[in-house]
């Protein structure tokens, strides 16, 4: 059984085509995929010529289920790779539950090779969504999300969260969200999705 066709959850669904629509334009044979869970995104990664993938999470029980390299990891700490090892970081909704996010963003600099690209998602504070709920008391930085108890550290603002991934090294080559609204799942390159993505380049020095 391939557990990752079983995911079916809408925003699951928006994050693996948030990825594909951009990791044609990467290459390289090396990819990191941080909090990478079951692997929903290794097909893609396939897809787009990557024959290396190297899955990194805390969790054994998801990744008992991915079929890439797996290397059980504390994303608190550094992370246990050379330097300019990587063509392509895929980090998509990890660092919101991370304490220790700006080690997160420079150890992903530091692993990349110069020229090479970080895709980041992770929710948006700023969205429509976001803004709903506050006006009906179901929004925190922290924690609470839509409804739900993520467990996240911290949620950050759309511009907040590219700030942070350009004061550490990265120049930043396309940004947007998606999940306009209940309802409308697209991809839009304005600051109201529900979810940030960032395209994000490492120097070339």
């Amino acid at each position: 059984m391939n557990i990752r066709k079983i995911y079916t959850t809408w925003y699951d669904k928006q994050r693996v085509k948030s990825v594909k629509s951009f990791i044609r334009h990467v290459s390289g044979k090396n990819i990191l995929d941080v909090g990478s869970g079951i692997g929903i995104f290794n097909n893609v990664f396939r897809e787009a010529g990557f024959i290396n993938i190297f899955a990194v999470d805390l969790d054994e029980d998801s990744l008992k289920y991915n079929d890439a390299e797996k290397i059980i990891h504390n994303l608190e700490k550094n992370l246990p790779f050379p330097d300019n090892f990587f063509d392509l970081c895929v980090a998509s909704e990890i660092i919101e539950h991370l304490d220790n996010r700006v080690n997160f963003i420079k150890e992903i600099y530091r692993v990349l090779k110069p020229g090479k690209y970080l895709f980041l998602t992770t929710p948006n504070r700023d969205s429509l969504i976001a803004k709903f709920d506050k006006l009906i008391g179901r929004f925190t930085v922290n924690g609470w999300w839509n409804g739900h108890n993520y467990q996240h550290k911290y949620v950050y603002g759309f511009n907040e969260i590219i700030e942070l991934i350009k004061k550490n090294g990265f120049k930043i080559v396309r940004v947007g969200s998606f999940y306009l609204f209940y309802g409308l799942p697209i991809l839009t390159n304005t600051s109201l999705g529900m979810c940030t993505w960032i395209l994000a380049k490492k120097k070339v020095y």
